[in-house]
């Protein structure tokens, strides 16, 4: 009986972590990146097939990698979350994401010093080349 209690409180705590706001202030130049969770990833390859979903990741992680490069080059501060609640502070501004709400399963957001500017990698990258 008690191994069940105790499994049972654990089960609980776990789930309720889950579910809680990560909150991250930021007070320079950053780019968090987000990723889905292995609940998103599990969902995300029923629906596209586990072929398809294999070269869609390739094509990600590629991409990841390159703007991530990028974004080293420039000394510019990096996070990764794969946590599905997030608030980010940065200046006078707060914004709050909840991953199960959007399609889109990998985030890029580049917070400049005062403001969030979201893109996909392939544009964060043209955005930061050019600036």
């Amino acid at each position: 009986m008690k191994k069940i209690m105790f499994l049972s409180i654990v089960l609980l705590f776990s789930c309720q972590s889950n579910h809680q706001v990560e909150e991250i202030k930021l007070t320079e130049p950053t780019m968090i990146s987000i990723f889905p969770d292995s609940i998103a990833m599990k969902e995300l390859e029923e629906k596209w097939g586990e072929e398809d979903f294999y070269v869609v990741i390739d094509d990600v992680m590629w991409r990841h990698s390159e703007l991530m490069m990028l974004v080293n080059s420039f000394n510019i501060e990096q996070l990764n979350s794969q946590k599905r609640k997030i608030k980010l502070i940065g200046d006078n501004n707060h914004w709050e994401i909840n991953m199960d709400t959007t399609e889109l399963k990998w985030r890029y957001i580049y917070f400049d010093g005062t403001k969030f500017l979201e893109r996909d990698a392939f544009t964060m990258k043209e955005l930061l080349n050019s600036n």
